[in-house]
């Protein structure tokens, strides 16, 4: 693969990282505060709007961001035999943990999400709906956590 398409490969890679980490990070500190100030019915139709266009979002973004970084370690490796050095041990690992991150996104938040979105717009029980926004709380925690270390792994490949 040519220098420059190795160069355009690693550019999106990076910018798809950083609206990833970027928008998890946005949450916590701005809306997450911000929306927990807003009234209930305020706060309720924010979630309703939010909820699906971030899951179509990062539903664009994260499979582009994956296959760009599988695409991009190839192209790094490609025509050299398969070693094991340090640069591929934590490319691996933070290849492997960035598709953990999503695959646990998939399977806990995007359903907690569904989930608050639907008590809020069917009249849920408000104790249903504490429990599912606990349960998005609790996972988005964890996926952010998962992508620090995926961060932190990429991040050492380049300096190790």
């Amino acid at each position: 693969m040519s220098p420059l398409l190795i160069a355009a490969v690693a550019w999106f890679h990076l910018l798809f990282a950083v609206v990833w980490i970027g928008s998890s990070i946005m949450f916590f500190v701005v809306l997450g505060p911000v929306v927990s100030r807003l009234t209930p019915g305020s706060r309720a139709e924010f979630t309703v709007m939010f909820f699906p266009k971030m899951e179509r979002f990062l539903n664009f973004v994260v499979p582009l961001l994956l296959l760009s970084g599988g695409i991009l370690f190839a192209a790094m490796s490609w025509g050299s035999a398969f070693v094991l050095d340090t640069w591929s041990v934590f490319v691996l690992a933070g290849g492997s943990l960035g598709l953990l991150t999503y695959v646990f996104a998939l399977a806990k938040l995007v359903p907690a999400a569904r989930k608050v979105t639907l008590l809020l717009q069917s009249g849920g029980s408000e104790e249903d709906l504490i429990g599912a926004q606990r349960l998005v709380g609790l996972a988005s925690v964890v996926e952010l956590v998962l992508m620090l270390a995926t961060f932190t792994a990429m991040v050492a490949a380049g300096f190790l």
